[in-house]
């Protein structure tokens, strides 16, 4: 009679999909890496989880900062290159 162990198919999904989950989220990002301050930080993820163009407002609340904070950094974060503007006032990541 064959043996009947553990074989490898008998692994749920969900554990496989919980290691490449966690796998993601140990991987750093090219915000992460990058040596910016803090609220610079928080803005550049703000536009990397929209994932469009976007107005200041839209930044500011998904970074929950206050928009005329967001309005001043952004400034020098196009300065730096890390962002790109749009004739219509739209700023998304250039990174």
């Amino acid at each position: 009679m064959p043996c009947r162990g553990r074989s490898s198919r008998s692994k749920s999904p969900s554990k496989r999909t919980s290691k490449k989950a966690k796998a993601k989220t140990t991987k750093k990002s090219k915000i992460d890496q990058l040596e910016v301050d803090k609220d610079t930080k928080l803005i550049l993820k703000a536009l990397e989880k929209i994932g469009k163009p976007s107005r200041v407002g839209e930044i500011a609340k998904e970074a929950g900062m206050s928009p005329q904070k967001v309005a001043g950094k952004i400034r020098s974060i196009f300065r730096k290159g890390l962002v790109k503007r749009s004739e219509e006032g739209l700023y998304e990541l250039s990174i």
